[in-house]
């Protein structure tokens, strides 16, 4: 019996498959038969649930040091530099945006928390640019421009704002062939988040890289807002053959997913229990 999605995806790999040979193709070859079914899910770590797609090999916790990986290691550089800029354009121009609520990102997910409790202003979302807030805030999209190379197929780049007296449920995200950035630029006091079962406090300039498929909340004690800029970048344990190849299978995936396609171990974004 014919199978729509593997039939896309297997002319996707075509041009990878002859220009490459199998072993630098190996994970991604895995990954296409975990992800259609083929292949069981491996086992994985006790607060790691991918809710939409899973590659293998790229690790089992949930933070990651800047000073582990010379691509993290740059990227913290540049955004230390830039956090007084990013500070105050957010500031004194931000308001000129569109702030997104994040039950208007995730409807029904976290139901209880409005706009004030937690919004985001997206600069780059899925990928795709949002005019609007780039112009409000220019030397942000500017800075933003110049790490395009580094974000994920489906990446980000946003300020998010976390309103006082806020806890985030815990959750996981979808996909761990990227790691997020959190960026801190106004952070008021008791302030943490917490990843595949350590909490951190945010430092105002210094970034945290993490996993995002694994379990993971914050919360704000403050009476203050606590405002990040986030990222969804590539995850460095990845070669650029792989970010390729991945690239374009992602969007014949997201064809399928567009129209309510969810690998047969997919948790749908459905929050676990711990």
């Amino acid at each position: 019996m014919s199978n729509p999605i593997i039939e896309a995806l297997d002319a996707a790999m075509i041009p990878f498959r002859r220009t490459h040979a199998g072993e630098a193709l190996a994970r991604v070859e895995e990954t296409l038969l975990i992800n259609t079914g083929r292949q069981p899910l491996p086992p994985l770590p006790a607060l790691q649930r991918p809710s939409l797609f899973y590659f293998p090999g790229l690790g089992t916790r949930g933070w990651y040091s800047a000073s582990e990986y010379p691509s993290l290691d740059s990227l913290a550089r540049l955004l230390k530099e830039a956090t007084p800029m990013l500070r105050e354009e957010f500031l004194t121009r931000a308001h000129q945006g569109e702030l997104l609520a994040y039950e208007e990102q995730m409807p029904g997910r976290f139901p209880t928390l409005d706009r004030q409790d937690w919004g985001s202003l997206y600069l780059l979302k899925e990928g795709m640019r949002n005019e609007t807030n780039c112009e409000a805030c220019p030397r942000s999209a500017a800075l933003m421009e110049t790490l395009y190379p580094q974000f994920s197929p489906s990446g980000a780049f946003f300020f998010s704002v976390i309103g006082p007296g806020t806890k985030i449920p815990p959750h996981h995200d979808t996909m761990n062939l990227k790691l997020t950035c959190h960026l801190p630029l106004i952070v008021p006091p008791d302030c943490r988040i917490r990843v595949d079962g350590e909490t951190r406090e945010w430092v105002e300039g210094e970034s945290l890289f993490f996993d995002d498929t694994f379990l993971h909340e914050v919360w704000n004690n403050s009476d203050r807002p606590r405002v990040c800029l986030l990222l969804d970048i590539w995850h460095p344990g990845l070669t650029a053959i792989e970010r390729e190849a991945i690239t374009a299978l992602g969007r014949v995936m997201g064809q399928f997913i567009n129209q309510g396609y969810t690998p047969p171990w997919s948790t749908n974004g459905r929050i676990f229990e711990h």
